[in-house]
């Protein structure tokens, strides 16, 4: 009798047994189902209320004398346990102490009085222990939102015309200005041009925008635009290829040689570049800068220094463009060159940080090649630098192990080092001496993201055109003779490169100076630009011409984007061309993220930072500063305001579904795809409503609305997880060789399941694989596929459905 037994006796707690009758073995308990609630706001408390207070202070008046600095702040204990809030219909809320430090420098008598103390910044609302909001004594839930992740995305269309294909991309923040490219087929004297367009205005040639962020030059007294041969020479040193049978003989137009020269130098040779630049009448930087001004502020009349702070504005400055951690993420996992070159072949050796060959030329690049080029790369080999213009050029500051070895040469110092071996002041181009000697005296150094300085040699043929060019293009970060600065009068003759300050041209004693040095040493410039990754492939060994694959900097961690982010995104584009890169998916889950409880009300209480800091900043103005006090400046309504406005009428917060704890459970797990920054009823179209195979197992496909919400309102499945950035996860059991699934599991988001070959959960008996033939699901396919070639298994039929669907019997 008890061989046919068709139920196991499974332990529930410490009292109960209960037989479990399912078929698929597995060991898989299911996760706490309210931690996407508790979870987020854990987060928010302890990060996200930091994070954005470290955005907003020190708040300084417009004299920068006066200076409110944040040190830290505390939740203190709230006021009722949560059923007394209940009972007496308040809310179940904290106080929020602040402690700040005020500074003034008093400009009559130069001393500085500084002022500590702590600010109350109001009653902050408190998560319950089930994940619930006590608001006026009622219970309510902040429903996560799906929107579109951060990122860059590219698609190929076809014109209706002429049948054509339109390449279109966007480099899309959290918030700020959205970035367009897209190709066009209009001009057909021409051929096919690129354009682009900022925030959806008017579209206006891809190049200006290039021009504007460093891609060009400003006609000099006494040069001649027309003339390419020291240009030729500035290129051949530079180690770039020179392509001459692009130039237009008789050209009439100032530098229209030069940069075809350039831009195909440095993203390759493509048509469509050309005829872009040909059609582009813009000559120079400045033009370029005048051209974006007015295709913004159409209405007002253009000035060289409106038009510099514009481009800051809308690119460059971290408090109207956040890109979060999620884009930054997302960019470099797009942009990164290991994923753009599967199945294409390596036109050049690959080297490791020890500088050993990793791969050498040829190599076909499949998954495995594709995850070590991966590591490699994203320690920072393989670098170049682009052209940039230095005012749009804010590198953030990265800490990064001094192990990396031969990655850190050419980075740009952002502290000062010394130690007994070395000593190196901030600001210097690190060269492969100084990167050995790192390496053995301090453990990590701090550098600049997103710069890089690329070494050139200086000999008497090509002195004067590579500092021409190369200060005009680049700025000069250092000059040294066999790794050592090469210094006149014991001083530097190149200053070390500060970023955000002015940097100075070599005046014309110091180029004499280096001219008697070339004739007798071997002196090397390091040239100071964007940082981009550089990898040229193959598409086949029978290929004789390479393909340009230019990638974003993988240590640069800035929230805006960066000159290198807008150069990789336009490399992709020009490589899509070529049939390099994939089209992106929009309904795809691992291009659309979560923003769970605690991001959204971090999002509320920035709005109410930001309005409370205007406050802030009249009141410096306005009153006497003797009697100013942390307390006294603060006004902390605007805050309070911000707050209670989103849980008491959000779209979001809604009146806890009380009906039976299933309902309640299902409404904290619940993911509304409408609200602020969302969709709208009658904007979404079918597709975002419509199942799709990354759902699997993340969001049910079942459990969704009739009527008009549905597909916009949908539930989490019973094993999903949210991730750090946004993206829903589900987990996996290791399959070993022979079919034997281990109890070991791992969780893998929309994207990157993509490369597994996963087996369901019935194909599963007691830890084997049954079949032969499993049916697997792989790139989002279901396939019929040998037992031996599958990597993983789901961890339980239920997976894919939500609780509530899993409770039918």
């Amino acid at each position: 009798m008890e061989k046919n037994q068709s139920y196991r006796l499974v332990q529930m707690g410490k009292k109960a047994v209960r037989r479990d009758y399912s078929k698929v073995s597995g060991e898989l308990d299911l996760p706490n189902l309210v931690e996407i609630q508790t979870d987020s706001f854990e987060w928010f408390q302890q990060e996200g209320m930091k994070e954005v207070f470290e955005e907003i202070y020190p708040i300084s008046n417009y004299n920068e004398n006066i200076r409110l600095k944040f040190m830290d702040y505390e939740f203190g204990t709230p006021k009722y346990s949560v059923n007394e809030c209940k009972i007496r219909e308040a809310n179940y809320a904290a106080p929020i102490k602040a402690k700040m430090e005020l500074e003034i420098d008093d400009p009559s008598t130069g001393e500085r009085i500084i002022k500590h103390e702590e600010v109350f910044l109001g009653d902050f609302p408190l998560m319950t222990d089930s994940g619930t909001f006590i608001i006026n004594g009622a219970e309510r839930v902040i429903v996560s939102q799906i929107v579109r992740s951060p990122g860059a995305y590219f698609e190929i269309g076809t014109e209706d015309k002429t049948g054509k294909e339109l390449y279109q991309s966007e480099l899309i923040p959290s918030r700020g200005t959205w970035l367009e490219f897209m190709s066009d087929g209009k001009k057909q004297a021409l051929g096919r041009i690129l354009n682009m367009r900022v925030d959806r205005k008017r579209k206006i040639l891809s190049t200006i925008l290039f021009k504007a962020v460093g891609l060009s030059l400003n006609i000099e007294k006494g040069e001649d635009a027309f003339e390419t041969s020291t240009f030729k020479t500035f290129l051949s040193s530079f180690g770039l290829s020179v392509n001459e049978e692009i130039e237009v003989v008789n050209e009439q137009r100032e530098f229209l040689n030069l940069y075809l020269l350039m831009y195909s130098a440095f993203f390759g040779n493509y048509e469509e570049l050309a005829n872009t630049l040909v059609a582009d009448k813009v000559k120079t930087s400045t033009e370029a800068l005048l051209s974006i001004y007015e295709n913004q502020r159409s209405d007002e009349v253009p000035t060289i220094e409106g038009s510099i702070n514009l481009m800051n504005a809308k690119f460059f400055d971290h408090r109207r463009y956040d890109l979060t951690k999620t884009g930054r993420y997302k960019l470099k996992k797009k942009l990164s060159i290991a994923n753009r070159i599967e199945n294409t072949r390596l036109a050049h050796d690959i080297l490791d940080n020890n500088q050993n060959i990793l791969m050498p030329a040829g190599t076909l690049v499949t998954r495995k090649e594709r995850n070590e080029l991966r590591a490699a790369l994203a320690k920072g080999m393989h670098m170049t630098a682009l052209p940039f213009n230095h005012l749009f050029s804010h590198p953030d500051v990265v800490v990064i192990p001094s192990d990396y070895k031969h990655a850190l040469i050419g980075r740009v110092l952002a502290q000062n080092i010394e130690t007994e071996t070395i000593a190196l002041s901030k600001g210097t181009v690190l060269t492969p001496k100084d990167v050995v000697l790192l390496s053995t005296s301090v453990d990590e150094v701090s550098i600049y993201g997103g710069i890089f300085a690329k070494a050139v040699k200086l000999d008497s043929k090509n002195l004067q055109s590579v500092l021409n060019y190369g200060q005009r293009l680049f700025k000069l970060g250092r000059l040294t003779i066999n790794d050592d600065d090469v210094t006149h009068n014991d001083e530097l003759i190149a200053n070390r490169y500060i970023a955000d300050e002015h940097i100075y041209d070599l005046t014309s004693a110091q180029v004499d100076v280096l001219k008697k040095l070339v004739a007798n040493e071997e002196v090397t410039a390091w040239l100071v630009g964007t940082a981009i990754q550089e990898v040229s492939i193959r598409l086949d060994v029978t290929d004789a011409s390479t393909i340009k694959v230019l990638g974003v900097d993988p240590l640069a961690q800035a929230k805006t984007v960066t000159i290198s982010d807008m150069y990789a995104t336009y490399s992709y584009q020009l490589n899509m061309m070529d049939g390099v890169g994939d089209v992106d998916d929009i309904d795809q889950l691992g291009n659309r993220r979560v923003r769970t409880v605690g991001e959204l009300i971090q999002n509320q209480f920035r709005i109410g930072l930001s309005r409370m800091e205007r406050v802030v900043k009249e009141r410096m103005s306005i009153s006497e500063t003797s009697t100013l006090t942390p307390k006294n400046l603060t006004n902390i309504r605007p805050l309070t305001a911000a707050v209670k406005e989103f849980f008491s009428s959000s779209q979001l917060s809604q009146f806890m579904d009380q009906t039976n704890p299933l309902a309640e459970l299902t409404n904290k797990r619940r993911i509304s795809a409408l609200g602020p920054g969302g969709l709208t009823r009658e904007r979404a179209g079918y597709e975002v409503r419509d199942v799709h195979s990354s759902h699997y197992g993340r969001i049910c496909p079942i459990e969704t609305p009739e009527g008009p919400n549905i597909g916009l309102i949908s539930n989490l499945t019973s094993y999903g997880k949210v991730n750090e950035f946004g993206f829903i996860q589900t987990p996996y059991r290791l399959v070993k060789s022979g079919g034997i699934v281990t109890e070991d599991v791992i969780y893998l988001s929309a994207d990157d399941e993509l490369d597994y070959v996963i087996a369901q959960a019935n194909e599963v008996v007691d830890g084997v694989l049954i079949n032969d033939q499993v049916v697997v699901r792989y790139q989002g396919e279901n396939i019929l596929a040998d037992a031996n070639t599958v990597e993983l298994a789901d961890v339980s039929p239920k997976q894919i459905v939500s609780v509530a669907t899993a409770a039918i019997p």
